[in-house]
């Protein structure tokens, strides 16, 4: 093969083949920038024969004619040029590729001074997205539209697709879209359904378009089919419709609006809406969420969650979570930081689901607080902070009103040896009270106040050793022993006289001392020239002793106001990377029985397989298990199972079985859920590179 110097003309013949490739993989500016290259400059030319056909005024290059630049390489087996007629052509074996995309083709044709392109039986595949075109004619009409005759495309591997889309002719922008009619849908090479139109996009990115459908059926709600409809309506908003057809219920409209702002504020909106054919009413939800960030130190949240009746959700909701929710809470917060001080602003509503009405749940509007972070007192070992709120409390029926709390606090840190950390602390509850809708029998009055003071202390030591194991993985371990004791006391005093809205009304008399002993096992890993330092288990055992009898330990349920509290255990346990181990147990020893206990296991092999168990039990209250396990072991199989069951009702709370299966080009999923009283399932497919991923 031998090496000819390049001529002017013969670099523009090049530049002139190397347009072909913007066909499908170069930006504009690039394409703009490859035809206006200084002579010489990264361009290669290498072919068995070249020469000039003076009297056609014809360039001709031919045998192994192959054309480098800037990472574009090009093939063919002949290649000419028409000084006259301005035409090039290239033929035979024609093969182009700029990193993963490539393309390949009969004949080539280029009008130099339109810059119109034909390729003859053309394949073009986009590596990203791995999309690709076929067509017996490929015409470019200019940088960013091809016209593609008795085409094919798909993201599947060819030449054999699994799946693919079969037109007459097909509309391409690579900026956005491709456009087809009559179009057909081929599993292997079965047709198997006609489109009149189809659009899906080229680019990577959100591009505007119908989803795949979703099919399903439950007994509550007959047979399903989901239309999602996408809309991007600027590089910061998108809005998902969806066409909600169930023949038991009738036809639902859902949205989601989406938008991003400046500073990273951010949010959402969703709605349902549907004329429920067994109720013969309109029924839905709407929903908001919203983040934004005025500044590093100030910014504005609010949650809305509304629906149009209190059975809403049991009906419709399909997740744990949604039908089985206990109240539905809408809420605004503000929040204002100094470095030392903390303002926030909050609103709340709520609807409770497990009542008969709403008329006794209690409102915020609003709940303003000031807090101050721990903070040194002049020159003393004195540190001072502040919790402090205003509420306006409001509900239809029951006392409703304004309560100021302020609960200011002096802690004095010891100097003690080092082995030793002591602090001291003394504060004062202040509360004052405005109260109307007061019962004619209650002892509440219109308008009061209460000073009650806290104080505690707390006592505690470290002690630590670390252990040179040398190990082909573990190299050290650092046991750490911490005993601790802590001391609370607050008063007894009578607060009937007071409204109730929440704990703070009813502040407990304790004089309580606790005692633990925590240990902290932790080690040091080393791979190659990897070092990881991981904590492995951290062990509490804690119990208290009461010298009336009295406190609030919301987790011991069985509280029956005696001196000792239940022996508490806790543990967390990471011996491996993929596995945890936790445990909180209590045991109360006047009775001698397990008063709760929650023991859990978490385990994940990095590489989609997944499973998680978890008992839950507290005496005479509550008692469940819980399991989820996912699998990708049987590649291209995903297998998922989630399930709880009540060991007081003796039943399934609910449990779901899912399936997917994975094709290099395509994926199906099935669900199926089974509650108490509800069974559906559902059926998801997806092309990848145009319905999903």
């Amino acid at each position: 093969m031998k090496g000819y110097e390049v001529s002017e003309l013969q670099m523009k013949l090049i530049r002139l083949l190397i347009l072909l490739f913007c066909l499908a993989t170069m930006p504009i500016g690039v394409c703009y920038a490859a035809t206006t290259l200084p002579a010489g400059e990264g361009i290669a030319i290498k072919a068995d024969n070249m020469e000039h056909d003076q009297a056609s005024d014809t360039f001709n290059a031919s045998g192994n004619v192959q054309i480098e630049s800037e990472g574009i390489v090009l093939s063919a087996r002949q290649a000419s040029y028409n000084r006259k007629t301005g035409i090039m052509i290239a033929t035979g074996d024609l093969f182009m590729a700029k990193g993963d995309d490539i393309l390949r083709g009969d004949k080539l044709t280029i009008d130099v001074a339109t810059g119109r392109a034909e390729l003859d039986h053309g394949t073009i595949n986009i590596r990203k997205g791995n999309i690709t075109f076929s067509g017996e004619k490929v015409i470019r009409e200019d940088e960013s539209k091809l016209l593609l005759y008795k085409t094919e495309l798909t993201t599947c591997d060819i030449p054999n697709p699994s799946w693919k889309f079969g037109a007459e002719r097909l509309k391409v922008n690579l900026l956005g879209y491709a456009v087809g009619r009559s179009v057909i849908f081929y599993i292997k090479d079965k047709p198997v359904i006609y489109l009149p139109w189809l659009a899906f996009p080229v680019v990577q990115g959100r591009k505007t378009g119908i989803l795949f459908p979703r099919f399903g059926y439950s007994n509550t709600r007959g047979a399903q089919i989901d239309i999602p409809v996408y809309w991007v309506i600027a590089p910061n908003q998108d809005v998902l419709f969806d066409l909600d057809m169930q023949s038991k219920r009738g036809i639902g409209i859902g949205t989601e609006y989406r938008y991003a702002r400046k500073r990273s504020s951010e949010g959402s909106i969703t709605g349902y809406l549907i004329y429920d054919l067994l109720d013969e009413r309109w029924r839905g939800q709407i929903s908001q969420n919203h983040k934004e960030i005025f500044a590093p130190d100030m910014n504005l949240r609010s949650s809305i969650f509304l629906t149009s009746d209190r059975s809403f959700l049991h009906d419709f909701g399909e997740k744990s979570g949604d039908y089985n929710r206990q109240s539905n809470d809408s809420t605004v917060n503000f929040l204002k930081t100094w470095q030392q001080y903390a303002l926030t602003a909050n609103l709340r509503y709520s609807n409770d689901l497990y009542a008969v009405d709403n008329s006794q749940t209690l409102q915020i509007f609003p709940e303003i607080s000031l807090a101050a972070v721990r903070q040194k007192f002049g020159a003393t070992p004195l540190y001072f902070d502040l919790d402090s709120s205003a509420t306006n409390f409001y509900r239809e029926a029951g006392p409703s009103g304004q309560r100021l709390h302020a609960f200011p606090r002096l802690t004095l840190v010891t100097g003690l040896p080092d082995y030793l950390h002591a602090t001291a602390f003394f504060g004062a509850h202040l509360r004052a009270y405005a109260t109307d809708q007061i019962p004619a029998d209650s002892t509440i009055k219109g308008s009061d106040g209460d000073l009650l003071p806290e104080l505690g202390a707390r006592l505690s030591s470290s002690f630590n050793r670390v252990y040179a194991l040398d190990g082909e993985y573990i190299k050290k371990l650092r046991h750490e022993v911490v005993p601790e004791i802590t001391y609370s006391y607050t008063p007894n005093r009578d607060q009937t006289r007071l409204p109730f809205y929440d704990f703070y009304d009813r502040l407990i008399h304790q004089n309580i001392i606790y005692y633990s002993l925590t240990n902290h096992l932790g080690g040091k890993f080393q791979k190659g020239e990897t070092i990881e330092y991981r904590d492995l288990m951290r062990v509490k055992l804690m119990q208290g002793y009461s010298f009336e009898g009295t406190r609030r330990d919301l987790l011991t349920l069985v509280d029956a106001n005696r001196r000792f509290t239940d022996i508490i255990l806790e543990s967390d346990t990471r011996l491996n990377p993929n596995l945890r181990v936790t445990l909180d147990a209590r045991y109360n020893v006047y009775d001698r029985h397990i008063s709760s206990v929650a023991p859990g296991v978490e385990f994940d092999d990095k590489r989609g397989s997944t499973a998680a168990a978890g008992y839950r039990m507290s005496r005479n209250e509550v008692e469940y298990m819980e399991a989820r396990l996912s699998t990708k072991l049987l590649k291209p199989w995903t297998f998922g199972y989630t399930s709880r069951y009540s060991f007081d009702r003796h039943d399934f709370l609910e449990s779901v079985y899912s399936v997917e299966y994975k094709h290099q080009c395509w994926n199906v999923n099935l669900s199926y859920r089974d509650r108490p009283g509800s069974t559906s399932f559902h059926v998801g497919f997806n092309l990848v590179g145009l319905t999903g991923s």
